[in-house]
């Protein structure tokens, strides 16, 4: 585990903006993963994050932390 990784940025439940492929979503963080998973162990935090996507509800499971562009208006 890399220490120089700090504390993580976002919370369980924060409603987020992120970066997925080549689009921009809104969703809710249902997993924090300190130090990251696996493929990523130790580089960076990471999240598993619901969202709306194509109509339909999504689970995306490991962004990044620096794929979190920030809080959704209106929380902090």
């Amino acid at each position: 585990m890399n220490p120089k990784l700090g504390p993580m940025k976002y919370q369980l439940n924060d409603r987020v903006v992120f970066k997925f492929q080549d689009e921009v979503l809104k969703g809710r963080i249902v997993v924090a993963d300190f130090g990251g998973s696996l493929e990523m162990l130790g580089k960076c935090h990471s999240y598993d994050l619901r969202c709306q996507r194509m109509g339909q509800g999504w689970l995306i499971k490991h962004v990044p932390e620096n794929d979190i562009i920030g809080f959704q208006a209106g929380q902090a």
